[in-house]
């Protein structure tokens, strides 16, 4: 395969780099920062021009990792500067957990192969984000002839491919979000937490990593049902209401959030239907006192 890669950002210098130690060729490289072209030319030891042009006329298969609001400008510029013949029977992927293979569809009218492969992963470094290409999970959507080649591309990084209907994409990337995102957000509003009780910056911020990589270690082995732990689970009611006086003192905005949480995870408890009734109907009435 020829893979030309369109934005070289943390994703696609990630693509390239992963492409590369698989000793797969990089036709092309297209960035609006020739720095960062530049830049990743020589992690792959090459010399190739910074032109949209050439990056799809010599290549079979062209990544567009730029980000959401540009695929359809991008995808639009490159319908207006390349030849048709050099578009036609071509495969082009977008790499947006939320927008569909619609985004490219100035290329599709021009005979392109087209879709959106999503790695779902979150890429913090362009240094080590090749690797975390690897075991994952890529959400695609889009025709049958991407799809072949989506395929070999994910197996070829020992992934897993998922196939998404077209009117799913955005709560398929809002999932995506609430995992990711908020997570961190989670974590920020624990720090202010901790911050408020006088620990410092560094340890307000360090202090729960390690209950949180345990969290996911139990997710992997044990599943999400299973995974569940704390006061909810073992029916401790009058914890949390210390929990709810506590916080309500302290910031009625996270203690709405921890009320919304554990109304959640109560939900998942009755599921797994450990508890009695007499303590579920405890923590309901806790969990929705105002």
């Amino acid at each position: 395969m020829n893979v030309g890669i369109v934005g070289a950002g943390k994703v696609g210098y990630a693509l390239a780099l992963a492409f590369y130690n698989k000793n797969i060729n990089i036709s092309g490289i297209y960035s609006k920062s020739s720095k960062s072209a530049l830049e990743l030319n020589k992690k792959i030891s090459a010399d190739l021009p910074n032109d949209i042009i050439k990056t799809v006329k010599r290549s079979e298969i062209v990544f567009l990792s730029v980000s959401d609001n540009s695929i359809r400008s991008v995808a639009e510029e490159i319908a207006s500067k390349v030849s048709k013949k050099y578009i036609e029977n071509k495969v082009f992927f977008h790499l947006s957990g939320a927008l569909t293979s619609d985004e490219l569809k100035p290329l599709k009218d021009l005979g392109g192969h087209t879709a959106s492969l999503h790695p779902a992963q979150t890429f913090a470094s362009k240094e080590d984000g090749w690797k975390k290409l690897y075991n994952i999970y890529f959400g695609f959507e889009g025709c049958n002839i991407s799809k072949e080649y989506a395929k070999t591309i994910v197996e070829g990084f020992n992934g897993t491919m998922v196939c998404i209907e077209k009117e799913d994409k955005t709560l398929y990337h809002a999932a995506a979000c609430i995992i990711s995102n908020y997570t961190v957000t989670l974590s920020y509003i624990a720090s202010e937490i901790l911050n408020g009780l006088g620990f410092g910056k560094e340890a307000a911020g360090k202090v729960f990593l390690p209950l949180i990589k345990g969290t996911v270690e139990n997710l992997e082995s044990r599943g999400v049902l299973d995974s569940i732990t704390g006061p909810i689970e073992r029916g401790d009611d009058k914890i949390i209401a210390k929990h709810i006086e506590k916080i309500k003192s302290f910031d009625k905005d996270i203690l709405n959030i921890y009320k919304m949480l554990g109304q959640r995870t109560l939900k998942m408890v009755q599921e797994k239907g450990i508890l009695e009734k007499e303590k579920e109907m405890k923590l309901t009435e806790v969990l929705n006192v105002n």
